[in-house]
């Protein structure tokens, strides 16, 4: 006894520090929980947004709204002041590329030289305000719904951040600007903070208070099975040590693992405890069993070969059941996504010590908490009323046909209504309605022209060649074609720029007239004896006081003739000549000030789902597929783009993880019960479970998304351990009756257990909802729907077909036996 005093000792007091230590290093898990980390870094769309990065700057923005709250005009000094003070605030902190305000921005207008550059903000006095919103008017195309709301109510500033930075910095620059908004007086204004890095950041932060909670709950809930069960408070604190420790090694695991915490990783803790509880359910169950059939004191020794036995009984129960559960883990092994594979491992990996702790920390606890041997208590345990297994005995034995209906509607519904599973992930969609980002992403998208960015990059195939006038007039027909669709808000390229400059410069010009060859060829290529800038270009004729319509020549120049020029290549090079003229930033759309070869187009779209995001992009590639010269290319990233490629992702993973999962399982309960049929018997409660979890999301409008596309697969693993204790009983039933006479005796007993498992482990995922995301709370509401079918399916389907079939690998060993 004493050698085995100190073993448990050694093995209690080993548990205790690696967990600890685990613990110490969980702090150094990297949290990221925004798309970049479920997205395959060698993705096409991953490169695509790298290119783009590179040639025209981050596309991570940040966007502060600054509001007019009593729905006035955010044009008045004290606003005006505020969002100049701010612009020039956040100019100056590291880490920020650009910013562009109303307060910052540069105004394209004609001048006595032909063209001025000047502040689109000069000053707050009355007479400067009323220029101010008459230069707005002017470019109207390039402010409103980007700067500036059609209602003039909303104003926002944007916040190019420095390419590369690391999560660690976005994360400190973010703050930055958080606490600059902080400070600002109210005066009637609010302030918002929306954009990709916003969101990410927000996930990150609720991700960490999110284990904080979920952790705690689950506890109470499995606390509150474990007492229920066994009403005795060593039955709830020695599992409970048990499943701690098993989950804190895999809190050290994932640390020691470089594994990024990520939403899907998050989880694995959280679900450890509650799917290890049943491991230490089943020891402890049979243990105070055992107690209660001793009266008196039990020696140490009497209770040593009680735990002994207990032990050695449960061992290849314990096995077999876990092994079915890790299955359905290591089928995300299967999965294209880098988190879900995470997920997968270390699930199953969690599985495995929780099996191990349940078969050695848990006795060991036990022994030395009963040094002394233990007084044995009969507990009056309170019989319920066993007509709800009697009636699922009747519908097991006689109903049949229904049986056979109901199931055949409900996997035809099913089928029916799998088309209409929308999928794709949003993150803003993770957070409740009434949340503030939410309610300022949907204040900006309907004021403004929309937060979701999709980006094309169209690269050209020499210096110059993306202003080209063809090519132009392509992009300006690209874009009206675009805006048709209510989902797109505005379409950014270069051409507003364009044309107000040529609009400006030859605003008096008479059309159609010859070139005037008196004022000289200004050739800003052509060698030093190009005169300077200060120069007008060649062009037509201006005579004063016969000023046309300020529209005739707002346009890309496609006619040679009507500006007085010969050739194609004149204009590309008078187009050319007008970048020089524009002394603005133009850097956001075109990669060269003076001979650019790729230009940026950036899509603002309105909320959409994923049929119509896929809609739109398959319009951009159509249309440029068919308007592209040989050796140009076209490109699509950003946000939108990265998000319809993770829903592609997603959706493959759930076809592989699923047929993978099935597969899993099928060959391992036949390798068990050494019989195909047992596998395919195995597979029933799971089907059914997959029926509930995906006619439920079909008709609660829950979408498939990065998270609930892991409860198929956890559910296969979770759901076929009835059918494996069914099985089991049916397999070591009394030899001396039939299948069909022995039911009413396995639905007593391990119809009994499963009900109480299933509740338990249903309770422990309820704890879900405590979560700040949506996906996680519909994935505990699932998941309870899934065990509800999965063990109703167990206790009648799964009975009525075994009776039915009687099959040979469970009355061959009656009947080896009978003699």
């Amino acid at each position: 006894m004493g050698r085995r005093f100190y073993g448990d000792c050694l093995i209690v007091l080993a548990a205790i520090l690696i967990a600890a230590g685990s613990l110490l290093m969980a702090r150094n898990l990297v949290v990221d929980s925004s798309t970049d980390a479920f997205i395959p870094q060698k993705a096409a769309v991953v490169a695509v947004n790298k290119k783009i990065e590179k040639q025209f700057g981050s596309m991570d923005s940040m966007v502060v709204g600054v509001l007019q709250t009593n729905k006035t005009t955010i044009l008045t000094p004290t606003a005006l002041s505020v969002i100049k003070n701010l612009s020039d605030t956040f100019s100056a902190l590291d880490g920020i590329d650009s910013v562009r305000s109303l307060t910052n921005i540069d105004h394209l207008q004609g001048g006595s030289d032909g063209i001025e550059v000047v502040p689109l903000f000069q000053g707050d006095t009355p007479e400067e305000l009323q220029g101010m919103e008459k230069r707005i008017e002017q470019g109207k195309e390039i402010y409103e719904g980007t700067l500036l709301s059609s209602d003039r109510t909303l104003a926002s500033i944007i916040l190019q951040p420095n390419t590369g930075l690391s999560g660690t910095d976005q994360n400190t620059l973010l703050r930055k600007v958080q606490n600059i908004l902080a400070t600002q007086p109210e005066e009637g204004l609010s302030f918002s903070l929306v954009g990709l890095p916003v969101v990410k950041n927000q996930i990150n932060k609720s991700l960490v208070s999110d284990l904080a909670i979920l952790g705690p709950v689950v506890g109470f809930l499995i606390i509150l099975v474990l007492f229920l069960s066994f009403r005795r408070i060593a039955g709830v604190v020695l599992p409970l040590l048990s499943l701690l420790v098993s989950a804190s090694l895999i809190m050290g695991i994932m640390a020691l693992s470089h594994s990024t915490f990520t939403m899907a990783t998050m989880l694995v803790p959280v679900l450890l405890l509650i799917v290890g509880s049943a491991y230490t359910i089943h020891v402890m169950s049979h243990f105070y069993e055992e107690v209660d059939t001793f009266s008196g004191m039990l020696s140490p020794e009497e209770t040593d070969t009680i735990i002994k036995r207990v032990v050695h009984r449960n061992r290849l129960p314990i096995i077999m059941a876990g092994a079915t559960t890790a299955a359905g883990f290591l089928a995300q092994l299967t999965s294209p996504l880098a988190p879900f594979r995470s997920f997968g491992y270390l699930s199953a990996l969690g599985v495995i010590l929780s099996q191990l702790s349940a078969l050695y920390l848990l006795p060991s606890l036990l022994r030395l908490s009963y040094p002394k041997g233990i007084k044995a208590i009969h507990l009056k345990k309170s019989k319920s009323s066993s007509s709800f297994f009697t009636a699922l005995e009747t519908i097991a034995r006689k109903g049949s046909r229904p049986i056979a209906l109901i199931s055949g509607l409900l996997l035809i519904g099913t089928i029916l209504l799998l088309p209409t599973i929308k999928t794709g992930t949003n993150m803003l969609d993770f957070f409740k309605p009434n949340s503030k980002l939410v309610q300022d992403t949907n204040v900006f998208n309907e004021k403004m022209n929309g937060s979701n960015i999709l980006t094309v990059m169209i690269k050209g195939d020499a210096p110059s060649s993306v202003l080209n006038p063809g090519f132009l007039s392509s992009l300006e027909a690209f874009t009206l074609s675009l805006e048709k669709n209510p989902l797109v808000g505005n379409v950014q390229t270069i051409l507003p720029y364009l044309k107000q400059i040529n609009a400006i410069y030859n605003l008096d010009t008479i059309p159609y007239q010859k070139k005037n060859q008196d004022q000289g060829t200004f050739d800003f290529f052509g060698g030093s004896s190009a005169p300077p800038i200060s120069t007008p270009i060649s062009s037509l004729p201006k005579e004063t006081g016969k000023v046309q319509d300020p529209q005739t020549f707002y346009e890309i120049p496609t006619d040679p003739k009507k500006y007085g020029l010969e050739t194609t290549a004149d204009l590309q090079n008078l187009i050319s000549q007008y970048l020089i003229l524009y002394s603005g930033n133009l850097s956001g759309y075109i990669n060269d000030a003076l001979e650019p070869d790729a230009t940026l187009i950036v899509i603002q779209l309105h909320p959409c789902d994923t049929k119509n995001l896929r809609i739109i992009t398959k319009e951009i590639t159509g249309f440029w597929q068919t308007n592209l010269s040989a050796g140009w290319t076209q490109e699509t990233g950003g946000g939108e783009a990265i998000s319809l490629a993770l829903t592609d992702l997603v959706t493959r993973s759930q076809i592989y993880s699923l047929i993978g999962a099935i597969l899993i399982v099928w060959l391992l309960v036949s390798l068990m019960f050494k019989s195909p049929l047992a596998g395919l018997l195995g597979i029933v409660p799971v089907a059914f479970a997959l029926i509930g979890i995906f006619a439920s999301m079909a008709l609660l409008k829950i979408h498939l998304d990065i998270i609930t596309s892991l409860l198929a697969s956890l559910a296969i693993g979770i759901g076929v351990d009835y059918a494996i204790h069914l099985l089991a009983a049916f397999k070591r039933a009394d030899t001396s009756r039939s299948l069909g006479d022995s039911l009413p005796d396995i639905l007593g007993t391990t119809g009994r257990a499963i009900v109480i498992n299933a509740a338990s482990v249903s309770l422990g995922f309820s704890g879900l909802l405590f979560s700040h995301f949506i996906p996680i709370q519909q994935m505990g509401i699932l998941f309870c729907i899934s065990m509800l079918f999965a063990s109703l399916s167990s206790l009648t389907v799964l009975p009525m077909l075994i009776i039915r079939t009687n099959p040979s690998f469970l009355t061959k060993q009656q009947t080896r036996s009978n003699p």
